[in-house]
């Protein structure tokens, strides 16, 4: 594990602020070397806890980055780095403004049939000179998995954001890394779901007293109360353990 990371149950996380991280993309985008870069949040390291392939894969990405309160204070609570919560609607409009200051080029593969052209849609509206240079959806339902890796190198862009979902989307990039002619292959769940205008962004306030994942209980109980009814209490339990045993499994 590098310096500059902590190890929270396994997974090591960049201790990156959001300022650090888009200058890393900044300089990786001018660059030939392949880069990867994924996020965590409670959940995400959940999985990787008892998915060991899917930790793998998180711990050989370039830049691994917080997503999640609580891997913030797991951090504080481990005695590791200071970690900032750097969620995707956080950083997102930074990059599109890096992006056209750079003129680097951007391509969305992420969400069901649609999301990524209305995300790119409303990400011009804003930005008119960016340049998007392909978006499709993260189901392949209208083109096949080689038709899109065929499109993506084609259009040439500095930057593929691919939200599928995790762990899918980490196995998706990792499997087909080689394959994929990009500088910086970034991994961002549900992000271009609310670009798009489909999922509702967490009130103000609610994000300021760390109460997100309440709001996203809050619209989606069915599919989330797993992930925080029961899941956010196993994380707890899990970080005591590795604090009493100096042990991340």
């Amino acid at each position: 594990m590098k310096p500059e990371q902590v190890n929270i149950l396994g997974v090591h996380v960049n201790c990156d602020d959001k300022l650090t991280i888009l200058n890393k993309v900044a300089k990786w985008a001018d660059e030939n070397n392949p880069r990867t870069i994924t996020y965590v949040n409670a959940h995400c390291i959940n999985l990787s806890y008892k998915n060991l392939e899917y930790r793998d894969v998180i711990n050989h990405s370039d830049l691994v980055y917080s997503d999640g309160i609580s891997v913030v204070w797991a951090s504080q609570f481990l005695g590791g780095c200071r970690l900032a919560k750097i969620t995707g609607r956080e950083w997102i409009f930074d990059l599109c403004e890096l992006a056209v200051t750079n003129n680097l080029r951007l391509y969305i593969l992420a969400g069901a049939p649609n999301i990524a052209q209305r995300a790119s849609e409303n990400l011009k509206d804003r930005w008119p000179e960016l340049k998007i240079v392909g978006a499709s959806d993260g189901y392949f339902k209208k083109k096949t998995n080689d038709q899109i890796i065929e499109e993506i190198n084609s259009t040439k862009p500095h930057v593929l954001f691919v939200g599928m979902g995790s762990p899918q989307q980490e196995f998706w990039v990792s499997k087909h890394r080689d394959l994929i002619n990009v500088p910086i292959c970034w991994a961002v769940g549900a992000l271009f779901d609310n670009v798009a205008g489909v999922e509702p962004s967490v009130p103000s306030w609610m994000n300021k007293i760390a109460l997100e994942w309440l709001w996203r209980l809050f619209i989606d109980p069915k599919g989330k109360w797993k992930r925080y009814i029961l899941g956010n209490p196993l994380f707890a339990a899990r970080l005591i353990q590795q604090k009493l045993t100096g042990k991340s499994r």
